[in-house]
């Protein structure tokens, strides 16, 4: 989990950067790595608002060649933690409040971060490159025409019985 302890803060604004796992933010540590989160905390009597930028590097199969590449991303989100009173209803207008109550010692910023991450990633998987290597457009046996007559010596037993059944079609 990846949270931040807000029993120290006075009001104002604060800085933090952070350097959490992938693990901790709940990503697949094979895929992500060199995970950075700039946090900028807006303090004010009763609510929060968090401004974060995190980066990492994801490790992506390119949709063309299928050879696997990393891919720096980043993103920005802001998101305000309030009195519970402010958390709207899905569609309501405060639908990005978060419930923060007098008591709270910390705020989760888990899965925040790791969803900032994920739709940072490229709708298109295309390695650096890939755009200009040659792909084969054509699949399957080669035509009868193509074929060489050098085949192994033990099919040409099999090829005289396939060749006999399109006579007598």
């Amino acid at each position: 989990m990846l949270t931040v302890d807000i029993t120290s803060l006075s009001e104002g604004i604060h800085h933090l950067d952070l350097t959490p796992s992938a693990t901790e933010v709940d990503l697949d540590p094979t895929s992500f790595g060199e995970i950075q989160v700039g946090v900028e905390l807006q303090y004010h009597r009763d609510r929060i608002l968090v401004k974060l930028t995190a980066s990492a590097v994801a490790t992506l199969t390119c949709d063309r060649t299928l050879e696997p590449y990393d891919q720096p991303v980043e993103s920005q989100y802001h998101l305000l933690f309030g009195p519970p009173e402010m958390v709207g209803q899905e569609g309501d207008a405060f639908e990005e409040v978060r419930p923060l109550r007098a008591s709270d010692q910390e705020i989760d910023l888990t899965d925040v971060v790791r969803d900032t991450l994920l739709l940072a990633l490229p709708q298109r998987l295309v390695a650096p490159g890939a755009e200009d290597q040659e792909i084969d457009l054509e699949f399957g046996a080669p035509d009868e025409e193509e074929q060489s007559d050098d085949i192994d010596p033990r099919w040409s037993e099999l090829r005289k019985l396939r060749e006999d059944g399109s006579d007598q079609d």
